[in-house]
């Protein structure tokens, strides 16, 4: 079990922190294009997908936001049936959703940053997951989508 040690969201916050505190060293605050008054009703969607996936992988799976080693099962009820990582995919969908209200150099460095490294740390979640529970989680995979939930259920 040690080898799951690297996939800690403590170490993936900082990793993103510090990127996105060199983004704010690197770029200007300027603006990249002024947002409309459509940057409202983009933002307010991304709150509550935010809202929704994140408090509902708390309530559904408490032990998620902690390291592999703590997870015990996989969980495939509530928003773990619509998406496998229903934290990172709010945390993608707010981030985006305060670049559309904030459009700077940036934000937008900051976004893209967050979104790699989010990706990146699901493929070493995946990884580590697939070698802790094997053929359940591979079918797991099939079942839910990784980050972005189907419109239409599957037949």
């Amino acid at each position: 079990m040690n080898k799951h040690r690297l996939v800690s969201p403590i170490l993936m916050w900082a990793i993103v922190a510090a990127g996105i505190l060199l983004s704010f060293q690197i770029f200007q605050s300027e603006v990249l294009f002024m947002p409309n008054k459509l940057a409202p009703y983009l933002i307010i969607p991304a709150i509550l997908y935010w809202l929704y996936f994140f408090i509902g992988a708390m309530i559904v799976h408490r032990k998620a936001p902690r390291s592999i080693r703590s997870i015990d099962k996989i969980v495939k009820e509530g928003v773990y049936q619509r998406v496998r990582h229903p934290i990172y995919s709010a945390d993608i969908v707010f981030a985006w959703g305060i670049f559309s209200y904030w459009p700077s150099h940036r934000a937008l460095s900051s976004v893209i940053w967050l979104t790699i490294v989010l990706f990146f740390w699901m493929r070493l979640e995946e990884k580590a997951l697939t070698e802790k529970f094997g053929r359940d989680y591979l079918d797991y995979q099939k079942e839910a989508p990784m980050v972005v939930p189907r419109i239409k259920k599957r037949n």
